[in-house]
Parts: structure tokens; sequence; C-alpha cells
């Protein structure tokens, strides 16, 4: 497999609040961004990365990034106005010969080197693949302030990433839901409005998504402790 890792780095960190761009703020003495793009540069079976960040950003993103990153070949591109428009410009971006994606936000920081493998590993016998850690909430569907239903937990899923695809399946489904004019923050979803089948693997409850501020001291606490080595 030629394997290219597609970091988003994108986002306007709306959620997050003011104080300057959320995947540069320091954790454990390095930039968000950093601990991501280690996690997965670390991996040999890893050829290349894509980093998608603010067109305005791309000096600060590269000065983010650790010798042992930068040593692997390094591009970086513009984001869009959403997610998924951020997803499209990064697969546009891949090289010709990769043959697989691994799709990670620079918000979750503290990715594991063996969530990250399982997902590679997993990718030897599907073209679809996803963490997912079981719900531990009831979880209700609500509307205008009111709960229209109760869900059955015992279905149900949060999805993580980062998540591994054949590159020419992801990117097929990318270009569809551009044609139709489907929209999902979720690169899953694309490919099974394909029709195609999505697989999981155990994710990881310290693979935290960091989005608000309050998020920041867990963050930096998991880091401190390893979790990401």
């Amino acid at each position: 497999m030629n394997v290219v890792a597609l970091i988003m780095a994108a986002g306007s960190g709306e959620r997050f609040g003011p104080g300057g761009r959320k995947q540069l703020i320091a954790l454990a003495g390095r930039p968000m961004l950093a601990w991501s793009a280690l996690a997965l540069a670390r991996s040999p079976r890893v050829q290349s990365l894509v980093v998608v960040g603010p067109a305005d950003a791309e000096a600060e993103l590269r000065g983010a990034l650790p010798p042992e990153v930068a040593a692997k070949d390094v591009a970086f591109v513009a984001g869009g106005a959403t997610r998924q428009e951020s997803v499209f410009n990064g697969i546009e971006r891949l090289p010709q010969d990769a043959t697989h994606v691994l799709i990670h936000d620079a918000a979750r920081p503290c990715l594991s080197a063996a969530l990250r493998d399982r997902v590679l590993d997993a990718l030897a016998t599907h073209d679809a693949v996803v963490p997912a850690v079981a719900a531990t909430d009831t979880l209700v569907h609500e509307s205008d302030g009111r709960v229209d239903a109760i869900l059955d937990r015992v279905h149900v899923a949060g999805v993580q990433t980062p998540q591994g695809f054949r590159a020419a399946l992801v990117a097929k489904a990318h270009r569809t839901a551009r044609a139709r004019g489907f929209r999902s923050s979720d690169d899953g979803s694309l490919v099974l409005a394909l029709g195609e089948p999505v697989f999981t693997v155990p994710g990881e409850r310290t693979n935290i998504k960091v989005t608000f501020r309050e998020d920041l001291p867990l963050a930096e606490a998991l880091l401190k402790n390893g979790v990401s080595s």
C-alpha cells in the first residue's frame, strides 16, 4: 500500500472561541497540529502527508511541524468553506500513486500508534474503515427543545478519525457527493451513500477531539502521560 495521511487543519474553531488558531495552540510543549502529524508520520506505512489548512496559514502550519514530520514529503492545500470541501481539496491533491488515504482531524492530537495501526491493518482487507466507540450516554432525537425519540444506544457508536479508505473509492465518493449536492461532515457517510460498505475498528476514548477550550486540560494531561507514544 502507498498510504498518504490527509490532516484536516482548516477549521475556523468557532466553538473553541477566540485566542488564535486552535490547531496551533500549544499542548504539552508542541502545537496541536504537531501531535496529530507525528502520530501519523511515525508509521513506516505512511509515505507522505497532505495538510489542509487556511489559505493564509501555510507558513505557520509548516513551521509547527517537527523535523520528524518535515522529513517526509509534506504538501499543503487550502481548505474550503466546509469540512467536506476541505477534504475534497485534499483528495484532489493526493499523489497519483497513492493507493490508500488516512483522513485525520488535527484537533485529535491524542491519537495512539495502536489505533492508527488498527485502521491501517484493516485496510488490508477493507476499502473503508472508521474507528468507533460505543455510546455510554442515553441518546435522544431532539427538536425545538423537546425529545422526539430515545435512541437505542446498543446500536449507536461515536465515529472518530483517522478514517481509512482506498483512495479511488473515497475520491469517487466525494466527487459524486459534490455532483449530487449531498453534504455530510463525515467521510464514511459519503462512501455509504455510494452503496459501499464501511467497516469499523475499535476506537479509543482517549482519542478526544478538542472542540471547546475546556477540552485542552484533558488533552494536555493525556499527552503528558504518553497516550500518543
